[in-house]
């Protein structure tokens, strides 16, 4: 009688813990800095499924045939000037996290554009860049499939862990929109411990996790 009694209680705590798995996540609130957050949705094998509401990024794109890291440095540098009040406004506006990338996934391209986040409190009404390679986007919700890692980001570093983040997708059936996937790093290069990366994949329709896989 009391094992009848106990399986239902049981079921309804795993329903529960289930459906509280959903929470708001902000990385850099330990750094003091406005944050890209997200509600993550699941984890699976090495990723994990996030949803992000619509924001406001300033941005710009290199394209004169450099590598990645070189072109990220380059257009970190521009989009620095414009929050340190090289915009029609003059203003200073604090820095955000993380510096965000979107990479083409042909090898032949050499083309990249690199992102800040706008704080909140300036998203209504941007500062208009006076530089004309930087410009301001606004990003729909984005759904994304994640893998974070630690050290630094480098060609190698992103190759390596997108693979591994494509082949866990591919193994779990998760659709995905081709021809591109972005990076995202979190701290500056003087910190030297704790680092963290991102690379992701936008999902194709709803997100969804599988049990764990071999690694």
């Amino acid at each position: 009688m009391l094992k009848t009694k106990v399986a239902p209680l049981l079921l309804l705590l795993l329903v529960g813990f289930a459906a509280c798995e959903e929470r708001e996540v902000t990385p850099c609130s330990k750094k003091g800095r406005e944050c890209f957050s997200y509600t993550l949705v699941c984890n699976g094998s090495g990723y994990e499924a996030r949803i992000y509401q619509p924001s406001v990024w300033v941005a710009t794109r290199v394209n004169d045939g450099s590598a990645y890291l070189p072109a990220l440095i380059q257009g970190f540098w521009r989009l620095f000037r414009y929050i340190q009040g090289k915009n029609a406004a003059g203003v200073h506006i604090p820095m955000t996290g993380p510096v965000l990338t979107r990479v083409r996934d042909d090898p032949e391209s050499r083309e990249f554009e690199i992102y800040f986040m706008l704080p909140e409190a300036f998203r209504g009404d941007p500062p208009a860049p006076t530089e004309e390679t930087v410009f301001v986007e606004r990003f729909p919700e984005l759904r994304v499939y994640a893998r974070v890692f630690g050290g630094w980001m480098t060609d190698a570093t992103r190759l390596a862990q997108l693979q591994y983040l494509d082949g866990q997708l591919s193994a779990h059936g998760r659709p995905l929109q081709a021809g591109r996937h972005y990076t995202a790093g979190y701290n500056s290069p003087m910190e030297i411990f704790n680092r963290r990366n991102e690379v992701w994949r936008e999902a194709e329709g709803e997100l969804s996790c599988s049990p764990a896989l071999e690694e």
